[in-house]
């Protein structure tokens, strides 16, 4: 039986993430595109031993005889437009995110039923799924998301606000593992603090769910610390940080004074921890598990925890 054959659109740095991957997953890498004139795409397609390369998004979606599968990792601002052209083909669809810096432009997508999944990797995390587990066995609870993202924010009031739009081209991915963990997300209230120039330097947020449970959002900016989701209910917590690992705690340990340090110390008594499986120490975490689930479209295999537009 031949092997599916794969379309990549883009050949950016997450690409090169996305192509053994897919590789493991059973894919041929058939056919490749990149921005008009891209230099990179030859060198890409000489590296992974692409046979085909078009000289559009276009073209290579006219060209879908020779492919079954699409992987869309362009840039933002052309992501939407590839998009809107590609799911005309009707093959299933790998894009990454954000798709757009704003949700809106994605509404009239939504009606789009067809095989196609966004690129947010996370959710495919073994820390992760027991994260969600957790919740799913526990009365509504309280939840902490942190995501400290580098940023440079404007000096001066005239300078383009789009940078915004950066802190969240990164940190949609932990925006979407909350909302995967814990459910639909309302916003309550949104507090911001600025910089002498009106630009937003932090935001704190909360956030309820349908079942009464409570997320706590600190969008951090440039903080010396790592991201993290904890979820807290009477007597134990569960704890993803960073985003890699977990670890589940139960009560607490108190450790009595000693000549060394004549103060009595109280410690969250660890109970477990959850790592990666051994595939993601290899590859891009997420990337396999997200590339067999594009594989699996092809057979009408439900996509199970993958990230549909409406997510996005």
């Amino acid at each position: 039986m031949s092997k599916p054959r794969l379309a990549i659109i883009g050949s950016g740095n997450i690409a090169e993430f996305h192509v053994p991957a897919c590789k493991k997953a059973g894919f041929e890498i058939s056919a490749i595109t990149a921005s008009p004139g891209s230099k990179k795409v030859h060198q890409f397609s000489h590296r992974h031993k692409i046979p085909l390369i078009y000289d559009s998004a276009d073209l290579l979606l006219n060209a879908s005889v020779e492919w079954d599968a699409l992987l869309i990792c362009s840039s933002i601002d052309s992501t939407l437009d590839i998009l809107k052209k590609a799911i005309g083909v009707g093959a299933p669809i790998l894009v990454e995110k954000p798709i757009s810096k704003r949700s809106m432009d994605l509404v009239p997508l939504l009606k789009y039923k067809g095989p196609l999944i966004v690129g947010y990797n996370r959710r495919f995390y073994r820390p992760v799924q027991s994260a969600r587990q957790f919740v799913e066995n526990s009365p509504p609870l309280m939840a902490t998301l942190e995501l400290p993202e580098s940023i440079r924010t404007p000096n001066h009031l005239g300078e383009d606000p789009d940078y915004l739009m950066r802190f969240f081209s990164n940190s949609v991915h932990g925006l979407d593992l909350a909302r995967y963990v814990l459910g639909h997300l309302s916003v309550n209230n949104v507090h911001h603090l600025t910089n002498n120039w009106g630009g937003i330097i932090s935001i704190l947020a909360t956030m309820s769910t349908d079942n009464g449970s409570i997320l706590q959002f600190h969008g951090n900016w440039s903080t010396p610390c790592n991201s993290r989701l904890t979820l807290d209910q009477q007597g134990s917590r569960f704890e993803i940080k960073p985003f890699e690992a977990a670890s589940v705690y139960e009560g607490m340990k108190v450790l009595e004074p000693t000549d060394e340090f004549p103060v009595r110390r109280y410690v969250p008594k660890q109970m477990s921890t959850v790592t990666l499986e051994d595939v993601d120490q290899k590859l891009k975490p997420g990337f396999f598990a997200q590339a067999k689930t594009l594989a699996n479209l092809l057979k009408g295999v439900n996509p199970g925890p993958a990230a549909t537009l409406e997510d996005a």
